[in-house]
């Protein structure tokens, strides 16, 4: 019985690590494409550990809460603030408040999964490419971002 055999249950609740998508991939599509992008690719993650429905409303909280985050700064005046304190335009300082949301999505659904990635780190397992949840994730974060601005600049 080797070293990491003697690791592998008190890191992860399955007797194989399975392998997850890279979390450079989950990271960045989180800061390019906001919330949404890190809940599609935590959700991805979430099925390769065989745990969505245990995940799923966390996640889906998470990304609806930065959502509601986000409107209430916009309705607030505290993204036009944020504006006039970076010396730029409204559009800039949301981009920044969409990013920092992704961010703060992104870790934590990297927390909800930390066990399963360090599992799968002592156990040799090497992190799947992450091109397809990735693009997937940019592509829904980004309609998301769009259609929620365009909502909110109707008045809503």
């Amino acid at each position: 019985m080797a070293d990491e055999d003697l690791l592998r249950p008190s890191l992860s609740d399955t007797a194989n690590s399975p392998a997850l998508y890279n979390s450079t991939g989950f990271f960045l599509s989180a800061f390019f494409a906001g919330p949404a992008a890190a809940g599609v690719y935590g959700l991805a993650n979430s099925h390769r550990l065989g745990r969505l429905r245990q995940d799923l409303p966390t996640i889906v909280a998470l990304v609806a809460g930065s959502f509601l985050l986000w409107l209430v700064a916009h309705r607030q005046g505290w993204v036009a603030s944020l504006a006039d304190l970076m010396g730029d335009r409204v559009t800039r300082a949301t981009q920044l408040a969409v990013r920092l949301l992704g961010l703060a999505c992104f870790a934590a659904i990297y927390l909800l999964h930390r066990q399963h990635y360090r599992a799968a780190q002592v156990s040799g397992v090497d992190s799947l490419s992450g091109w397809a949840p990735g693009i997937a994730a940019v592509v829904v974060g980004l309609l998301a971002n769009g259609s929620f601005a365009a909502w909110m600049a109707r008045g809503n």
